[in-house]
């Protein structure tokens, strides 16, 4: 067993705690742009999207602190309706779509502002659109593989995962080079593409070069063919095991993965709810 239930329990208040303060960040930062919205209508549509899908991932992300489950294996920490892996799920998708279509919307934003692509047609101004995407569809395998329980749509959901993010690297690294240079630069800017970039380098080299092919990929290879049942979502909705052994959902591995999505993650999101690139340029 790698850790007791004492140890999980503080480990999840800590977790439930930091989110928790997030959330209330997240609530003062909302309200703060629909004031700024007033001031500047002309960036209107620009920080609804922003704030509203701020508050969606901030939110999922406490309660997923809260009612912590594992897709594989279909684990949930509290026996209740509201703990289904499957509700987590959807919760999830909910969330995971606002995550990449901040990130998608104010790159569309930076690439207006700062000429990152030669023609909105070309490939580089489409990378934003196409990482939405390919998130958007790793949600429909998300959900295949949690009712399935076949590992190779998991295996396609995390391959899609790190084609949204390795398709925009080049964008962001473009954009943090053209800030660079710019003496005047929007600060909030300037902060957003190093996130980024650190980001899009750490988040590509663990998928590319760990998870995919020493994580998800043995998971296929391992797998037996087996037959989907009848009541496979019935299964995905009800049939959940409620168990507290961390070991079960993974060790340490999915310790330090669950700390770090829900830590880091969330403190990107409350940076893109800032709107970086909405100020007014300076003279």
């Amino acid at each position: 067993m790698i850790a007791t239930p004492y140890w999980a329990t503080f480990w999840k208040l800590a977790l439930m705690v930091a989110n928790l303060a997030c959330l209330v960040i997240a609530v003062m930062l909302f309200a703060k742009s629909k004031k700024r919205e007033a001031l500047n209508p002309e960036n209107a549509g620009y920080l609804r999207i922003l704030r509203i899908c701020g508050l969606i991932f901030v939110a999922v992300a406490l309660y997923r602190s809260v009612f912590m489950a594992r897709y594989g294996g279909r684990l949930a920490w509290f026996d209740t309706i509201f703990n289904s892996p499957f509700v987590i799920r959807c919760l999830a998708c909910l969330a995971e779509v606002s995550f990449i279509g901040m990130i998608a919307t104010i790159l569309v934003r930076q690439n207006k502002t700062l000429t990152l692509a030669k023609s909105n047609r070309s490939l580089l101004a489409l990378t934003p659109h196409i990482a939405f995407c390919c998130i958007s569809l790793a949600n429909f395998f998300a959900f295949s593989s949690l009712i399935t329980q076949f590992p190779i749509f998991l295996f396609i959901e995390e391959s899609l995962w790190a084609a949204a993010f390795i398709c925009i690297t080049p964008m962001v690294f473009l954009g943090l080079t053209k800030i660079r240079k710019q003496e005047n630069a929007d600060k909030g800017s300037r902060i957003f593409f190093i996130v980024m970039a650190v980001w899009c380098v750490g988040y590509n080299l663990y998928q590319c070069f760990y998870a995919l092919p020493f994580n998800y990929f043995p998971r296929v290879v391992a797998s037996a063919v087996k037959a989907v049942p009848p009541d496979a979502l019935r299964q995905a909705i009800f049939g959940y095991t409620v168990t507290r052994d961390l070991s079960v959902y993974g060790g340490f591995g999915f310790i330090i993965w669950f700390t770090g999505y829900f830590s880091l993650c969330v403190w990107m999101t409350l940076l893109f709810m800032t709107a970086p690139g909405s100020a007014k340029p300076q003279e």
